[in-house]
């Protein structure tokens, strides 16, 4: 009821899941966890409600549980309530449908999660029309699937623009449809990550091009009110480049604002990046002023090589090693010594709290984000972690939030 809070059991340091080896890659949802095994098969643990461990029931699973009919896996995403796996370029998904995401248009079953009956499907389903995907990815209700030719669909949830499709509503969309970049459809993608209602793609040329949720500045540009637009100004409904990450082939935009700030970034030379910054600031002015679709906020220097996606927040390693961060940073999740409202200027994350943004975080080789929190492989195979421990999500044996990486405790 109002005023109270439900406890829940965790853990405020990592475990070992007992009966797993030889894990290649794990994937966490709402609140369950698939791990894919290097005999590609699948198996699941924890809530099952919508079906989402896929082994055909709804109980929770506290061990690991081989999903069945599924052999060959070579990727997974978890979403709130459903995953999904890979297998020979074509996917398939279990767990809740109710916002489409299991690229249905019918579910096989109904399942009751959270006192509510949902389609949900608790086996494996195929999606129909994908056989080239190569990469998977899933927000709360939401999949995205690249394929080997480096284009990208979506299926799910529309609310937030999170398709990319260029449009918008309430209604889900369960059939597979191609992110649009501007006005032309998204091409060159190389690597994808999904927030709960953003998605982001990291393209061949280094450019980093988001859509979706933009009210927290997750996709590296602001957002202004579009009244014909039924998300409004909260999203933006195809893929826009972020500022400092365009690449070096313009994402054409039905607004010229935006594409002139844009062509100004990608005209800038890795030497006259100060200059740019200087006046990508007065092109985002004179955007906000013309009522342009969005607006470019400062250039950060190097070029994106990964990318990664939490509730409200984007991160990118770069090629020196380093990472920047921007969107939500209410419980710190831009790494970057601060907290409060965030927004779409990429932070540098720095190298421990209390140290300057001079410092940054270095020798980073991989990036994994939370709902409110993100974490940095570094070179030496230590991890470092920052941002929301409501849960012990950041396993250093605290619930507190971090402002700054701080390290694991194994």
């Amino acid at each position: 009821s109002a005023g109270q809070t439900r406890g829940v059991a965790c853990h405020l340091y990592p475990r070992q899941v007992p009966g797993l080896t030889d894990v290649t890659a794990v994937r966490t949802g709402g609140a369950h966890a698939c791990a894919l095994t290097a005999a590609g098969a699948v198996r699941c643990w924890g809530s099952n409600a919508a079906g989402q461990l896929g082994n055909g029931a709804t109980l929770p699973g506290t061990a690991p549980v081989e999903v069945p009919a599924l052999a060959g896996v070579t990727a997974l995403a978890a979403g709130a309530r459903h995953t999904c796996a890979l297998a020979n370029g074509r996917v398939f998904c279990w767990g809740a449908n109710d916002r489409g995401q299991l690229g249905l248009e019918r579910a096989p079953a109904t399942c009751t999660a959270t006192g509510v009956a949902v389609p949900c499907a608790r086996t494996p389903e195929e999606v129909p029309r994908l056989t080239d995907a190569v990469d998977l990815v899933a927000g709360d209700e939401h999949t995205c699937a690249r394929t080997a030719a480096g284009t990208v669909s979506c299926w799910g949830t529309n609310a937030l623009g999170e398709l990319g499709n260029a449009t918008s509503g309430d209604a889900p969309t369960p059939s597979p449809q191609a992110v649009m970049a501007g006005a032309r459809l998204l091409r060159g993608a190389r690597a994808i990550a999904a927030g709960a209602h953003h998605t982001c793609a990291l393209r061949d040329d280094g450019a980093v091009l988001c859509w979706g949720s933009a009210d927290r500045g997750q996709l590296g540009v602001l957002p202004v009110s579009r009244p014909r637009s039924p998300c409004g100004g909260r999203c933006f409904e195809a893929a826009v480049a972020a500022p400092g990450y365009a690449g070096s082939a313009p994402v054409e935009s039905e607004d010229a604002g935006l594409d002139a700030s844009l062509d100004a970034a990608l005209d800038a030379s890795a030497d006259a990046r100060a200059d740019v910054r200087t006046d990508a600031r007065a092109d985002a002015s004179d955007a906000r002023a013309d009522g342009a679709e969005a607006a470019v906020v400062a250039l950060p220097p190097g070029v994106a090589i990964a990318v990664a996606a939490g509730g409200a927040q984007t991160c990118v390693l770069l090629d020196d090693s380093t990472v920047r961060c921007w969107g939500s940073n209410r419980s710190g999740e831009l790494g970057n010594g601060l907290v409060g409202e965030g927004g779409p200027a990429a932070a540098p994350v720095i190298a421990s709290p209390g140290s300057a943004t001079t410092n940054p975080l270095q020798r980073v080789s991989a990036l994994a984000s939370g709902a409110a929190s993100t974490c940095a492989l570094l070179d030496d195979r230590s991890l470092r972690c920052w941002g929301s421990s409501e849960t012990g999500a950041l396993g250093v044996g605290a619930l507190d939030e971090h402002l700054g990486p701080v390290a694991v405790t194994w």
